[in-house]
């Protein structure tokens, strides 16, 4: 595994929490899914949740594009310079 692939992993990572994070809440109300306004929630406190379709939605398509970019990496060594050696110095002839 080289530096490119850790580094997708690690913004996989993120992006996938992202994902999920930002899904947005809805509330069921009498058995159904509605999007509340802001008057609906004053006057009712209500538990709003996640809305499970869309969260699984967003985190298949951050996990497989992760893991393409995470293969798709897999087949390129990163090419390293030649290593630079400092010159000697050599006595100066009288």
């Amino acid at each position: 595994m080289n530096i490119i692939q850790r580094i997708i992993l690690v913004l996989g990572a993120i992006a996938l929490v992202a994902a999920i994070v930002t899904t947005p809440l809805l509330v069921i109300l009498q058995g159904t899914f509605a999007k509340p306004s802001a008057a609906e929630l004053v006057q009712i406190e209500l538990q709003p949740m996640i809305a499970p379709a869309t969260a699984i939605m967003r985190a298949v398509g951050v996990i497989g594009a992760t893991v393409l970019l995470f293969f798709a990496f897999s087949g390129i060594e990163l090419k390293k310079g030649p290593k630079k050696v400092k010159a000697k110095k050599t006595p100066a002839k009288k």
